[in-house]
């Protein structure tokens, strides 16, 4: 029972160990807080490469599968395979509608060719799709859109009346008089008409005065995304805009978005530069069968929706594309076989191919399971072919042509997942250092009140006490401390990764009220501590010079950030792949950092109590 009540007394009296206590708590939280970054950063790079390929991928890059539509049936008739779809993965050049120079007109994109509507049953890529429905501040550049297509067709429709109205619109106040109006209205051609409506597009509130109800409704039906706002994300998941195919491209492809500190994504000069808007020019060069290239392919396609899907190095480069329009860019379509000694005489047709096959499985399916699946469904490919296929079209074989694969999203992903895990592993190890740490400072701290509480011990020894009593004492005591601080740490820790984004979102653009704020505490705490000083009290005067300096450097340090817009960005997605910081905590690191802060602060506390159980009553009684 003694040991508990000196432990609550040795805990409560004295602040030093309430240093022991925040010092576990420091160790364990930066422990947590890296770890679990570090995890989080691992958990989207997986969750994200599931996401964008499936489950199993069968790949043979670029000359492809032919045929690949029976090899998709020989999946899908396998029992855990869900859907399986069809995809050309290859680059281009696409060059992006800036009309100045003051934005990189092309970009190198990776090119993936797809079928929507099964594209989306294997990776959920509607999920991705970034804009639900119009932007409000695109809208009135729609409208100027849809009324410079129609101007001509519209200035037809104008009346007398409505065309005084719009001269009057252009017209400067008190300058003209109605009857002038009149006159030049009539001299006005259908060409100049036009002329004029396609600036009044820009204004679309005095538009909207100056034409009727029916003329508005033409320039509603030219852009029906006006009207219908589920119709941005049907084209984004049909990739196709006004009957045309489309582009869906990552959210960073555009130079015109940029990400905001809440986390969502600003369209620049107020919604101008919104892609779906836009036509873009997407060019690649194909390589023929021997290897060589041939001429280069373009195509312009309007965009029809953008995707995010939180990984940078995917968002800044990927467009994606219907399949057709992929085959046709990469001559991977549907072709007719020529004699090679008579050029006119057709032989027969080379088949359509596609470069990957991605495949989901049904719940309750590991990818691992499902790759033994589709390796099966290879094979019944191969056989049933052999025996259909007159023409005898080379297919690509396991173990013959080494450029085909068949693996799970992981196993694809292995070049980049792999260093990941090491790199996490890596800074767990690093970081169990600060066990170490926790250990010295407990030790150090523990040895002091050993020293200060001599004759305590002294007297405990005096009146019967043993050394297992005494040792129980200062091992309960660590234990005490080594668990208060584990607590706190995972508080600690929990508290920064959550708010993790917020507090990097300050760092980019710190708050000038926090700079005044801790300029205000530090010349606060400064003068009372100079105050100390001409009371003779040199402790206080020191303690709290030290913490006013840092508090006024780094009051200092934001309000000039903030005033200068200098903010500290430390998360760049360009370097780190992802826009947003994992804010996910990793428990079960966080429950083994606690466990080995408790364990390292009693083996700190073990040296202590050895020391004071070997204490000589005697002499601990005439300590001074």
């Amino acid at each position: 029972m003694y040991q508990l009540l000196l432990t609550n007394r040795y805990l409560t009296s004295r602040v030093i160990p309430l240093l022991a206590v925040a010092a576990v708590a420091l160790c364990v939280a930066l422990v947590i807080v890296v770890v679990s970054v570090m995890t989080g950063f691992l958990d989207m790079v997986k969750e994200s490469g599931r996401t964008l390929m499936g489950d199993v991928v069968v790949g043979y890059p670029v000359a492809g599968i032919p045929y690949y539509e029976d090899l998709m049936t020989a999946i899908e008739a396998k029992p855990n395979a869900a859907v399986a779809t069809a995809a050309i993965d290859t680059w281009g050049i696409l060059r992006m509608p800036y009309p100045d120079g003051n934005a990189k007109e092309t970009e190198a994109v990776q090119i993936w060719g797809i079928e929507p509507g099964r594209f989306n049953e294997v990776t959920g890529f509607e999920d991705n799709l970034h804009w639900q429905t119009t932007p409000e501040e695109t809208r009135r550049w729609l409208i100027q859109d849809a009324v410079t297509r129609i101007a001509i067709d519209l200035a037809g429709t104008l009346t007398s009346d409505q065309k005084i109205n719009i001269l009057e619109e252009f017209a400067e106040s008190g300058t003209t008089v109605r009857e002038d109006l009149i006159a030049e209205s009539e001299t006005m051609s259908t060409e100049e008409w036009s002329r004029r409506l396609r600036t009044l597009g820009r204004f679309p509130s005095i538009l909207e005065h100056v034409l009727s109800t029916e003329q508005m409704a033409m320039i509603h039906a030219e852009e029906p995304r006006l009207d219908d706002d589920g119709l941005v994300l049907e084209d984004g998941v049909n990739l196709s805009r006004g009957g045309r195919p489309a582009i869906v491209p990552g959210i960073h492809v555009s130079q015109g978005n940029s990400r905001t500190s809440e986390g969502d994504y600003a369209i620049a000069r107020d919604g101008y530069w919104w892609m779906p808007r836009y036509e873009g020019v997407l060019t690649t060069i194909p390589i023929d069968s021997g290897g060589g290239m041939t001429e280069p392919e373009s195509v312009i396609l309007p965009f029809a929706n953008e995707f995010s899907s939180g990984i940078f190095l995917i968002d800044e480069k990927r467009v994606l594309v219907p399949l057709a329009t992929a085959q046709e860019l990469t001559h991977l379509d549907e072709a007719l076989l020529v004699d090679e000694d008579d050029p006119t005489r057709i032989i027969g047709k080379d088949p359509a191919r596609a470069t990957m096959i991605l495949v989901r499985a049904n719940e309750g399916t590991t990818p691992d399971e499902l790759l033994v699946e589709v390796e099966a469904a290879y094979e019944d490919f191969l056989n049933t072919l052999d025996r259909n296929d007159p023409q005898h079209v080379p297919i690509p074989t396991p173990g013959i042509n080494p450029g085909l694969y068949m693996q799970t999203w992981e196993q694809h992903q292995a070049s980049f997942i792999g260093p990941v895990e090491k790199e996490r592993e890596l800074m767990r190890v690093l970081f169990s250092i600060v066990y170490i740490v926790c250990a010295a400072l407990v030790l150090a701290i523990f040895w002091s009140i050993v020293h200060e509480k001599t004759r305590d011990i002294g007297i405990l020894r005096s009146i019967g006490a043993s050394r297992r009593g005494i040792i129980g004492i200062f091992l309960l005591y660590g234990l005490v401390v080594g668990v208060l601080g584990a607590l706190l740490g995972l508080l600690l820790g929990w508290l920064i990764v959550s708010n993790i984004n917020l507090i990097h979102d300050g760092m980019g653009d710190p708050p000038i009220v926090l700079g005044i704020f801790l300029l205000s505490i530090g010349v606060l705490l400064a003068g009372w501590s100079l105050s100390r000083i001409r009371h003779e009290r040199m402790l206080p005067s020191v303690l709290g010079c030290m913490i006013s300096l840092p508090l006024l450097l780094l009051g200092g340090v934001i309000t000039w950030a903030a005033s200068y817009d200098a903010g500290f960005v430390m998360w760049d997605p360009k370097v780190y792949y992802f826009s947003v910081i994992p804010n996910s905590v990793d428990f079960m690191s966080a429950f083994v950092t606690m466990i080995g802060a408790v364990v390292f602060s009693l083996l700190g506390a073990l040296i202590p109590a050895v020391k004071a159980a070997d204490t000589d009553p005697v002499d601990a009684l005439r300590y001074e």
